[in-house]
């Protein structure tokens, strides 16, 4: 049964699901980057990665936690308005980290601690803010 929507000051919609024994609430992925001033400019891919490993919150080499959700893909694109995907991963240089989680961090809904602790870290090490996409 669906009380009805939710609207968040970003205009996304999540749906509050309520039943006798549960509540579930629905919320959607959220979707933000960091990139370069210029698409020559680069970051040291391994800093990064050494970083992201320090947090404690992926295990191996694949930037995915499972809870809070959050998965990042560090990439080195030709264009930031192309396509691209995980093939576009350089051992050396980064120009575009791509992040989808389902904590609308941008708003300032739900902040886990995890994930705040990631994007401000990245955004200390990598001298840019994080953008939502649009």
């Amino acid at each position: 049964m669906c009380d009805g929507s939710l609207r968040s000051q970003s205009g996304r919609l999540s749906a509050a699901v309520h039943n006798p024994f549960y509540e579930i609430l629905i919320m959607e992925y959220v979707y933000y980057h960091f990139r370069t001033n210029s698409i020559s400019e680069t970051w040291n891919t391994g800093i990064i990665e050494d970083f992201l490993r320090s947090t404690g919150l992926f295990q191996g080499d694949r930037f995915t936690a499972q809870k809070p959700f959050l998965s990042l893909s560090l990439m080195h694109v030709h264009d930031f308005e192309g396509s691209w995907s995980g093939k576009d991963y350089d051992p050396e240089k980064t120009n575009y980290i791509s992040i989808v989680t389902s904590d609308n961090w941008y708003w300032g809904v739900r902040k886990d601690p995890q994930i705040q602790a990631v994007f401000d870290g990245l955004e200390q090490l990598l001298h840019t803010e994080m953008r939502e996409d649009w």
